[in-house]
């Protein structure tokens, strides 16, 4: 039986969840949502924001080590989504992967991403994550790209 890497990594997380999550919302605030600021860290989705009285999720993601500054740049042909985050696809929210190096960042909606055809088991084996892990592998045509 192939070992499972942590789920959660508390050192990555604190490294660059701040950073992205207050990317995304300098950028939601340009493009005219309210935030909903949350009282404390609950760990669900990273960020509520309300556009022309609807409710709008984003889930947040920071990433390193390779830079892009679009699709045309993206050296995947795929991007991955983390398996673990399907529990909140129910609700419709946009999971995005800030690139710390340029301040580009791609999104997709859960509702193109969590689709069996996208699923994929993989090898992890990076400092601080070592074993089998599940993502979701999105065609990068499919997916929205910006820069902030």
């Amino acid at each position: 039986m192939k070992k499972q890497p942590k789920a959660f990594v508390k050192e990555s997380y604190n490294r660059s969840n701040d950073w992205g999550i207050n990317k995304i919302k300098e950028y939601l605030i340009s493009a005219g949502y309210k935030i909903q600021e949350k009282e404390k860290e609950d760990y669900k989705v990273d960020i509520t924001a309300e556009k022309n009285g609807k409710d709008h999720y984003f889930e947040v993601e920071t990433k390193t080590g390779y830079p892009f500054t679009g699709k045309s740049d993206f050296k995947f042909e795929t991007v991955s989504f983390l398996a673990r985050k399907k529990k909140w696809a129910d609700i419709g929210f946009w999971y995005i992967i800030v690139c710390k190096e340029t301040n580009a960042f791609v999104m997709c909606n859960s509702q193109v991403i969590y689709q069996e055809k996208h699923l994929t088991q993989l090898e992890i084996d990076s400092a601080e994550r070592k074993g089998t892990d599940y993502f979701y592998r999105v065609p990068k045509k499919d997916c929205h790209w910006y820069k902030i």
